[in-house]
């Protein structure tokens, strides 16, 4: 397994939301796929705006709760937009980042995904969950090296 740069783990198919989806898209795309991380890119010109997260909605939903009381939290998203959510101040890589820096990227800041953006536009996502992905595979090979 060669893996050497974040273009080689990468996922490229990744699920976004616009910054005008109200917060039930991304809660709802979040449960269908089991993901935590969504990537918020523009309505207008597709360029990468931000993430936003499970504990960005949670967060919101505990405000709009205090707010108004008991609600029902399946619907307390249609009417806020993801863009009152979603970090805007996110650390991106480009696709040649060696993954060695990718991962002590995580170890450092303990964040969960970094997007991969190349001239504005988003073109993948790695996620912390891929580095042990990695880390099974090897040490697999390495169990079955180690029997032979």
């Amino acid at each position: 397994m060669p893996y050497k740069t974040i273009s080689d783990i990468m996922i490229r198919d990744v699920i976004s939301c616009t910054e005008k989806d109200s917060l039930d898209v991304p809660n709802r795309l979040m449960a269908e796929h089991s993901i935590r991380h969504i990537p918020v890119i523009s309505s207008e010109n597709g360029d990468f705006l931000g993430v936003i997260t499970q504990k960005h909605l949670l967060k919101e939903a505990f405000q709009q709760a205090k707010l108004f009381g008991s609600v029902d939290m399946w619907t307390f998203g249609r009417g806020v937009t993801v863009k009152s959510a979603y970090s805007k101040d996110v650390e991106t890589v480009q696709p040649e980042l060696p993954l060695s820096e990718a991962g002590k990227y995580f170890l450092e800041t303990k964040y969960g995904c970094l997007p991969v953006v190349e001239q504005g536009k988003l073109i993948g996502l790695v996620t912390s969950v891929d580095f042990v992905r990695i880390a099974v595979e090897l040490l697999t090979e390495q169990e079955k090296e180690d029997k032979k």
